[in-house]
């Protein structure tokens, strides 16, 4: 049974797993739109990120101090560079409580079926609000076009009946 066992080993032993996410994680940082991965790799990135981020956000403002013991923190998981990538993509969300990243699924792998999603920065990804506001008003219209189609069509099949019972 596993009761509290929290976590997906993703078929790998801890100090690979370890290592998995540290990587994606610099990749993540250094891609700007996202990352595109197995959906089971970014639902278990995304807590490990985030939590990164919420790390860096504890930044004091011009405090070279604050800034070092941060630094120091994030050394442990991720190297210097991605370090302070990781403090410049923190500011980004001072206002900002958790959710700083999402999962958007995508078509599965063609060779193995695999779960595909891409995980990106929520307000640092390019068009995702604009993408959700085009959807919004394509289903409003697409509502607009059913409604007149199944107008026209029980028209149709009003003039149809009648037709019928003059015979």
């Amino acid at each position: 049974m596993r009761k509290r066992i929290q976590g997906r080993t993703l078929s790998r032993n801890m100090t690979q797993r370890k290592a998995l996410k540290r990587t994606m994680l610099v990749s993540l940082v250094n891609s700007e739109g996202g990352i595109r991965t197995t959906l089971a790799k970014a639902k278990e990135l995304k807590p490990f990120a985030e939590r990164m981020i919420t790390r860096a956000k504890k930044v004091k403002d011009n405090d070279k101090n604050s800034l070092a013991v941060i630094i120091r923190q994030l050394k442990k998981d991720v190297t210097t560079e991605t370090a302070k990538k990781l403090i410049t993509i923190a500011k980004n969300y001072k206002s900002r409580n958790g959710g700083y990243l999402r999962i958007v699924k995508l078509a599965p792998r063609k060779s193995d079926s695999a779960e595909i999603a891409m995980l990106q920065w929520v307000n640092l990804a390019t068009g995702g609000e604009e993408i959700a506001k085009n959807k919004k008003t394509e289903d409003k219209k697409l509502k607009g076009k059913n409604k007149s189609e199944s107008i026209n069509n029980k028209s149709k099949a009003d003039q149809s009946e009648s037709g019928k019972s003059d015979k």
